[in-house]
């Protein structure tokens, strides 16, 4: 295994690089302590990922898998977080004299030899990523050491929010069940940990999963989960005793699911948590929603929204009353669209009133109600309460069943707006849901006024996507021509630092906005079929079905072919 041969040899021979655009990274300047290959990697010029399996093709080295290697924290007591620091390398696994341990770098010689030397065990590395080293130094060590994430960063504050437990202090978990201080200090290092990562890479939900042998956590990120090191089994205890007690639930149950909140500073940024937990066989699954309130601004622009689908629903949402339904399957954004239209209507002129489960996000000058089904507050029974509250505009977190239908219909036929959501594949598929309900169709055409179906899919990275010519039945599938205009382009993935090497960064909405016109209307009151509905709706001026309107965000280069397929089923 010849490890000192260079990182850009490497790369050239494997026809990642040309001598000369080597030649030319070479001569620019990079910031000091900075190696080739990052470099590279940071100014786009090569993809991480290609660098890794060169690398580990090579070198004939491992790449490195989360899932196979849980955290062992003695680890920790083995190699001091100096030397891991300093050489860049996270141990991973003792076997017999034999050290495993990642590493971005496995070129460096020198710094297996120090670490080597300090441990008196035979290294043998694993390659990571820059992303992953960072992972595994704050899961293991807790610590950013220097890593893509500032030390300054990593911080997290609960403030008074967190009245029962001290971050510095493990009496509290202890007070629950038998765990030591040792265990009670690494479950608050590791859910710290955790958050901070959450925030920095912008997920929305954190998964922490026990399994037989360890505990599997992923975030989820721009809608895919990704994994992050495994804990140990032994930690999972200590980290759902850490969680209950920040989101004031009952440590000493742990056989019916629970939920919870909390809020807490990280990174400088003020967060809102829900934990929901589930017993399993192997331990209580526990899911994180994370809402960044500095990162939540909702406007229609923000939505990726069509100019022209835009104009369409500020036009609708002028009217004094009816309905307007966004639809979707779960994690679609209907909640997000909401928000957005509701942010334009707030004005110091309408008494607006929300009934939510939960409420996701708090919005000035707007009175938000949360459901209590346990003390008999449900959609149904908050509405008929709202509309004593002499309210202009209504929000219903959801329409679930006939009840909460026919008295949101019945709201927006005695002069509300009233916005809300469903559970529909399509815009034309929201008023067969809606009769199957039981709501009569005189009733639906006199209140229905708009649908809003949507999906999210990842936006491309503007800084690393690549312009390319898409295969011939790719665009034939979409209904694409294979030239477009100066203005517009086909892109594609390609991945960065500032995407994590995804080559996505951040999600955009595809919309079906069906406005219901007179045309609609009757056919409603005459029971017509769906597929009638359908057709009257495909000739409707400036409607776009979901399929149309993703090959038009393709055509803008705002998302992939391979993206787009993803949520379009045709």
């Amino acid at each position: 295994m010849n490890r000192r041969k260079k990182i850009g040899e490497m790369l050239v021979h494997a026809g990642l690089l040309s001598e000369e655009e080597l030649e030319q990274a070479i001569a620019r300047p990079r910031p000091a302590g900075m190696k080739l290959g990052q470099f590279l990697i940071r100014e786009g010029i090569v993809r991480e990922q290609e660098v890794i399996r060169v690398l580990s093709e090579q070198l004939r080295v491992p790449i490195y898998r989360p899932e196979e290697f849980p955290i062992d924290e003695q680890l920790s007591k083995l190699v001091p977080l100096q030397v891991a620091a300093n050489h860049q390398i996270v141990p991973l696994q003792r076997k017999a004299q034999r050290l495993l341990v990642a590493m971005p770098d496995p070129t460096d010689i020198l710094a297996m030899d120090a670490v080597q030397e300090e441990v008196q065990l035979e290294i043998e590395p694993l390659i990571c990523s820059e992303t992953e080293f960072t992972e595994l130094m704050g899961s293991l060590y807790g610590v950013t050491a220097g890593s893509a994430i500032p030390d300054q960063l990593a911080e997290v504050d609960f403030g008074s929010e967190e009245d029962s437990s001290d971050p510095e202090t493990t009496e509290d978990i202890e007070a629950g069940q038998q765990i030591s201080a040792a265990e009670g200090q690494s479950a608050v290092r590791n859910v710290n940990w955790t958050l901070v990562q959450a925030v920095w890479e912008g997920a929305s939900d954190i998964h922490i999963s026990p399994g037989k042998k360890h505990v599997r956590v992923r975030l989820r990120v721009d809608g895919v989960l990704k994994d992050l090191p495994a804990w140990p089994k032994a930690l999972h205890n200590s980290v759902v005793s850490r969680l209950k007690i920040l989101g004031r639930m009952d440590i000493s149950v742990s056989r019916i699911p629970q939920d919870g909140r909390f809020s807490a500073r990280v990174s400088g940024r003020e967060i809102h948590v829900r934990i929901s937990t589930l017993p399993t066989i192997y331990g209580e699954n526990i899911v994180l929603r994370v809402l960044d309130m500095n990162a939540l601004v909702y406007k229609l622009d923000n939505l990726g929204m069509m100019p022209d689908d835009q104009k369409r629903i500020e036009k609708f949402i002028q009217r004094p009353h009816g309905l307007l339904l966004s639809t979707g399957p779960t994690g679609s954004g209907k909640s997000t669209s909401l928000y957005s239209i509701l942010s334009l209507l707030n004005q110091p002129s309408k008494n607006i009133i929300t009934v939510e489960d939960p409420v996701e996000f708090r919005m000035e000058r707007i009175q938000q109600v949360e459901l209590n089904t346990r003390a008999g507050m449900t959609f149904a029974s908050s509405l008929r309460s709202i509309l004593r509250q002499d309210p202009d505009i209504i929000m219903v977190g959801e329409i679930r069943d006939l009840e909460t239908g026919t008295i949101a219909m019945q709201a927006g036929l005695t002069g509300h707006l009233v916005l809300s959501t469903m559970h529909t594949n399509d815009a034309v598929g929201t008023i067969t849901r809606l009769k199957d309900m039981g709501i009569q169709p005189f009733l639906i055409a006199s209140v229905l006024r708009a649908v809003m179906a949507q999906r999210l899919v990842r936006r491309l990275c503007s800084h690393c996507a690549e312009a390319y010519s898409p295969d011939p039945a790719a665009l034939a599938f979409w209904n694409l021509p294979s030239e477009v205009s100066q203005t517009e382009s086909y892109r594609r993935a390609h991945g960065c630092p500032q995407c994590r090497s995804t080559g996505y960064r951040g999600r955009l909405g595809i919309f079906e906005t069906l406005l219901i016109d007179d045309t609609i209307q009757s056919s409603i009151l005459n029971n017509e079929p769906e597929n009638r509905i359908t057709k009257q709706a495909s000739a409707q001026p400036g409607f776009y079905f979901l399929k149309e309107d993703a090959a038009r965000k393709i055509r803008a280069g705002m998302t992939s072919l391979e993206e787009a397929a993803t949520v379009i089923i045709t």
